[in-house]
């Protein structure tokens, strides 16, 4: 038999059978919202009696009539070599969240009852791979380890509704229970078995998952309940709407302009997708200096304000318009990345001198400055 897909092994929707059936749901429902109510109440009567009995044999009897209120029924099934031992270990397969208390209320004895899947599945296609954390403290309390292996199956006739599902709240499970007519729990009890002295834990926990498996007629798959939590945060991602694509902000348009003030030749769109990685001016300027962010230079284009009207614009600084000095401006990023240190070193160093050689030509030819050693 194929081993099954992870997802094989749950259901994805709480109805499993789309047919003719759910015509007759319209019909249920005033019923099953009447029951809903009443056992509502019903749960709440038996909670507080439950606070007062002292006897345990009176609370088990108390809870079969719960269940039987609820809709429960169990049907209690066994195999022809199997004699329920009296401290032996009840294991069995994980089918909904309600398979504790039931197995707690058939139990002759408040015994020890482990789900080695650690989450549930359906059961119908496979199981969840046996992890040897429940049984290592049952062996050191006891070094043969008998166990009671079970088999559970969960089935609901009316409405074609699922126990539970892959990514479902508790409080779902229960009002799905109680607005069902009925749940029937199948319960098996397989040939009990103790573990060998010669057999490792880890053998002896895939001989009972085999037991179970084969009577349930499901493949056994290397998948684990930490399986089951990635599978649920993918389906929870896929099904978040895609959120719309933001502009940048006015934070990153200041951020950006400052960067573009130092480096006027680099494009804008280089420098927003630096700064998106970066958030930092000083990070994305080093970046750009340096030639770890490759991009195509802008040609730059020299701004030289116009002289004021008047008799004051004959003469003095403000008329002078530099020659050449968009010309001197030179390129930064680096053309290459040295793989020595040394030579980093120096071509940064070089670059920063270029730099600042720029800001300096620059903020002459906007305020019309000749400064000796810088432009003339």
């Amino acid at each position: 038999m194929a081993s099954p897909n992870l997802e094989e092994l749950f259901e994805d929707s709480r109805i499993t059978q789309w047919d003719w059936t759910l015509l007759l749901l319209v019909f249920y429902t005033p019923l099953g919202v009447l029951l809903l109510v009443m056992r509502i109440f019903a749960l709440i009567q038996f909670y507080l009696m439950f606070l007062y009995m002292p006897y345990q044999p009176i609370k088990r009897y108390l809870l079969r009539v719960c269940g039987f209120m609820l809709g429960v029924f169990v049907n209690e099934k066994y195999s022809n070599k199997a004699a329920v031992q009296e401290n032996a270990v009840w294991v069995a397969n994980h089918c909904s969240p309600f398979d504790s208390i039931v197995l707690q209320v058939i139990a002759d004895k408040t015994g020890a009852i482990t789900f080695p899947e650690e989450e549930t599945t359906t059961a119908k296609s496979g199981l969840l791979k046996f992890q040897l954390g429940s049984f290592e403290q049952h062996k050191r309390n006891n070094p043969s380890l008998p166990v009671q292996p079970l088999s559970l199956r969960i089935s609901r006739p009316f409405p074609s509704f699922a126990i539970t599902v892959l990514d479902s709240q508790s409080w779902t499970d229960v009002f799905f229970l109680l607005f069902s007519p009925c749940t029937i729990f199948n319960i098996k009890f397989l040939e009990p078995t103790q573990c060998r002295e010669d057999e490792e834990l880890e053998a002896y926990v895939n001989r009972i998952e085999s037991t179970v498996s084969q009577d349930l007629g499901v493949t056994v798959t290397s998948f684990t309940a930490k399986d089951k939590a990635e599978l649920i945060k993918r389906k929870r991602f896929e099904a978040q709407p895609p959120r719309p694509v933001q502009r940048p902000s006015n934070r990153w348009q200041v951020m950006a302009s400052q960067v573009k003030e130092v480096l006027p030749h680099v494009p804008m769109a280089v420098i927003l997708s630096d700064l998106s990685r970066t958030n930092s001016v000083d990070a994305t300027v080093a970046n750009l200096v340096e030639g770890v962010v490759p991009f195509i230079p802008e040609p730059v284009v020299a701004r030289v304000e116009n002289a004021p009207s008047g008799p004051s614009s004959q003469a003095g600084p403000s008329n002078y318009k530099p020659t050449g000095v968009s010309s001197q401006l030179q390129q930064v990023a680096a053309s290459s990345f040295s793989k020595l240190v040394h030579e980093r070193g120096l071509s940064l160093q070089e670059r920063k001198q270029r730099l600042l050689r720029q800001a300096q030509l620059r903020y002459c030819e906007r305020h019309g400055l000749q400064i000796p050693g810088i432009n003339c």
